[in-house]
């Protein structure tokens, strides 16, 4: 929890608690109530949230949340020392690569804030992809007043591509745990789409020139430093087309930056 204070995070909290678990929160905010609450806490130290809709913090948690993950499996002896110590290794370029895909993020989100002019897209992913595709979707909910759907891009044909005609746009967010979305690609292009693709520059695809490709900085083959490359253009795409249409990015109608009612 960003803020350590939304309602239905603590009432989860509590319920766990009185089942004898043990809680580890994960919050922006020290002395926040989930901090309180919680009988470990690992602050992710983003710096204060000026605007409703969490980037900074969405990244810091991943990483968090990463790290959390590395030393528990190293724990249960599901990873041993050199699998651990590799993962913190490449950890410690996910920085860089954050910077990097701003820069080179917001050169293609200024872009398409000019050209994407439906009311209506898609957000696609296999794997970890899938996943990455929520918070784009929801970025471009919260912020530029967008209908953006998420789905895996592997069930698409059971509902969404039927809403798929010339023009209609997609993106693609590509990992290199799931090159398969290349599939995906070619698929919704076939129906006349226009599709995008966002991946890792040393991530091969093979989409028959009926995609465009955005590349962005290359992970290595490295999948658990994906979301450092592939959210911050989709944040930053939001954040073009609010500004393009004169809405406040830092005031999205509507929302609330914590919620403390059921």
């Amino acid at each position: 929890s960003q803020s350590g204070e939304t309602f239905d995070t603590l009432e989860a909290v509590r319920h766990f608690k009185e089942r004898g678990a043990k809680v580890v929160g994960v919050t922006n905010v020290l002395g926040s109530a989930l901090d309180r609450e919680s009988d470990y806490t690992v602050y992710t130290r983003a710096g204060p949230e000026i605007g409703v809709a969490a980037t900074k913090t969405y990244v810091s948690q991943v990483m968090a949340l990463t790290i959390l993950s590395v030393r528990a499996g190293e724990a249960a002896g599901a990873l041993d020392g050199g699998e651990a110590a590799s993962v913190m290794e490449a950890l410690e370029e996910a920085p860089r690569l954050a910077s990097d895909a701003i820069q080179v993020g917001d050169a293609y989100a200024s872009t398409l804030a000019r050209v994407l002019d439906k009311g209506s897209l898609y957000i696609l992913g296999r794997g970890l992809g899938a996943f990455l595709a929520k918070e784009a979707a929801l970025k471009v909910k919260e912020i530029a007043y967008l209908h953006a759907e998420a789905y895996p891009a592997g069930e698409s044909k059971h509902g969404p591509i039927a809403l798929v005609e010339p023009g209609f746009p997609v993106f693609i967010i590509a990992t290199s745990d799931s090159p398969e979305v290349a599939g995906n690609a070619v698929e919704m292009a076939a129906r006349g789409a226009v599709v995008r693709v966002f991946r890792p520059a040393d991530m091969h695809l093979e989409v028959g020139g009926k995609a465009q490709i955005f590349d962005m900085p290359p992970t290595g083959g490295n999948v658990v430093l994906e979301p450092y490359v592939l959210i911050p253009p989709f944040q930053l795409l939001a954040y073009r087309i609010a500004v393009r249409k004169g809405y406040d990015p830092d005031k999205p109608r509507n929302l609330a930056k914590t919620v403390t009612v059921e």
